[in-house]
């Protein structure tokens, strides 16, 4: 992955290097996400995705890191503050946008959206092309 393992403090420090899933859900929901995304790590590590997902108390996530406390009480007051307790999953572009929202996490059309990016279309051309 393009981010080094110092503490994240800040989502910013994750911009133009990584694109970020942010993902509330249930206890129950918590192990099926956890179960699909480590099954589709090579897909997700392709597309420089860092995930996270929160849960009362935790964070579990793909990040080789530290997490702080900052990081998490900033992220659930940013995105998931007016959500109550339901499943919110957020894809985050390199540029620190907003790209997907939704309540299900549905890897082929994070995918498609993830491929569809101008970003995503030169890395692609980047890794195919011969030098």
């Amino acid at each position: 992955m393009p981010v080094n393992s110092e503490e994240l403090t800040d989502i910013g420090d994750l911009q133009w290097r990584a694109r970020v899933l942010l993902m509330q859900g249930s206890d129950q929901a918590k192990s099926s996400l956890i179960e699909k995304l480590q099954a589709d790590k090579n897909e997700l590590s392709e597309r420089h995705i860092y995930w996270f997902i929160f849960q009362a108390d935790s964070i579990d996530s793909n990040y080789p890191g530290a997490i702080s406390e900052t990081f998490r009480n900033s992220i659930k007051a940013e995105y998931f503050g007016n959500t109550g307790d339901g499943d919110v999953i957020i894809l985050i572009g390199k540029d620190g946008e907003a790209k997907l929202f939704t309540s299900e996490l549905d890897l082929q059309k994070l995918y498609q959206t993830i491929d569809a990016m101008p970003m995503r279309q030169q890395e692609m051309g980047k890794s195919n092309s011969i030098n």
